[in-house]
């Protein structure tokens, strides 16, 4: 008996999804071969140890030289104060006596986190989380290459979309407080809460909850130590604050890329905050129209405002990107194959494919364009997959298969 058209083209696809999520989960398991083997890799992981022994010896670990003392870095320590007493507390796990007993945290911590998400509703897509969670933007990648701690901030906002979808918005908020005082870039999507389906004002009191969970937390530090929360104030001042770093493959805003491309590096020029405004007001206006018409699909209306918010955030290190996997997993994960593939083709293949390209074929003369898409690739998946969200939740139909448009 011959096989339909339509059921053949299925098969075919669904062939094509699974053997680029193998080729995409080999490529990043030769990226973390790589990286893994540098004898740099972990540089973020030492200045928390480094960090922690400054403060078992009664010193400032806001201060660069302090930090100096402990590893060969020359980046500061720059998160809370409050951070310091967790860190001291994990040091007794030996965390930082073998960075991989730290890297086993990590991957455990991320088993964790996928384990929630896949629960947060009744189809999970197995494959397509590993894939995104391995893979996409090279995320994973990166946060072990530099042995950073985002993967505790992907364990939090699952938890921030468990608590919304069982509508215990308080929690939820606390836990967007607590998230954002660990680190000031995630203090922005305290904003999610705009979203909730609920009156105005107790989205305003969900707000200000979380604010006054932040403004708690950092009383006390000041309260336990005042000297210490004033240095880390004054961090942000200083010549070797994160907040002087320059943009470039470590720090991929698309703000600082639009800048970038007017050949505006130093401050803001008239054109740029022109552009940017533009560009600001089509990410919320966007975002808006789309999360109005899905009101009674919470999902998607939370990852919709999470991936937004990101859009808009004024620092995006390589890292960072670990928490999208959040909203692009319920954003995509019901779409056909075909629409999986051009999501992972995004995501993944774009900029593992171009950091294979640099990785081996450094010997090459680079223009300026080549050096660019280099430099931002990460964001200009960013770009193109925020697209592809607000087009796959406007036109269902398009990219879903017929049962589920």
């Amino acid at each position: 008996m011959k096989m339909p058209v339509s059921v053949s083209g299925e098969v075919f696809w669904r062939y094509v999804y699974v053997l680029l999520c193998v080729i995409l989960l080999c490529l990043t398991a030769g990226q973390l071969f790589v990286g893994l083997t540098d004898a740099f890799h972990g540089f973020d992981y030492r200045v928390l140890a480094a960090a922690v022994q400054a403060t078992d010896n009664g010193q400032d670990p806001y201060l660069l030289p302090n930090i100096q003392q402990y590893t060969y870095n020359t980046i500061p320590y720059n998160y809370a104060p409050h951070t310091l007493f967790i860190l001291w507390c994990l040091q007794f796990l030996y965390i930082f006596k073998n960075i991989w007993v730290y890297y086993a945290i990590l991957a455990a911590l991320m088993v964790t986190s996928g384990y929630l998400i896949v629960n947060l509703d009744q189809k999970p897509q197995f494959l397509f989380l590993i894939t995104l969670i391995m893979t996409g933007f090279m995320t994973t990648f990166w946060n072990f290459y530099n042995g950073n701690k985002e993967i505790i901030f992907l364990l939090l906002f699952a938890g921030v979309f468990y608590l919304m979808l069982k509508e215990k918005f308080w929690q939820s908020a606390i836990v967007l407080g607590i998230t954002g005082s660990f680190t000031l870039v995630h203090l922005p999507f305290i904003a999610i809460s705009l979203v909730i389906n609920r009156p105005i004002i107790q989205r305003i009191q969900y707000i200000l909850l979380s604010i006054g969970v932040v403004v708690v937390i950092f009383l006390i530090s000041w309260l336990i130590n005042p000297s210490l929360f004033a240095s880390y104030i004054n961090s942000f001042q200083s010549k070797s604050s994160a907040l002087n770093e320059p943009s470039g493959i470590y720090l991929l805003t698309p703000v600082l890329m639009i800048g970038v491309l007017l050949h505006q590096t130093n401050g803001f020029s008239i054109p740029m905050i022109f552009i940017s405004l533009i560009y600001f007001g089509i990410i919320i206006g966007a975002s808006w129209f789309v999360i109005k018409k899905h009101q009674e699909n919470p999902l998607i209306v939370y990852s919709l405002a999470m991936f937004a918010i990101f859009m808009l955030l004024p620092r995006i290190k390589p890292y960072f990107f670990i928490i999208l996997v959040i909203p692009l997993y319920f954003i995509f994960k019901d779409c056909n194959d075909k629409t999986k593939i051009l999501v992972l083709t995004v995501v993944s293949l774009l900029p593992i494919g171009v950091w294979y390209h640099f990785l081996l074929d450094r010997t090459q003369p680079i223009s300026y364009l080549t050096f660019l898409f280099h430099e931002y690739s990460q964001t200009f998946s960013l770009l193109l997959i925020f697209a592809l969200a607000l087009l796959v939740a406007n036109y269902k139909p398009v990219f879903y298969p017929p049962s589920k448009a």
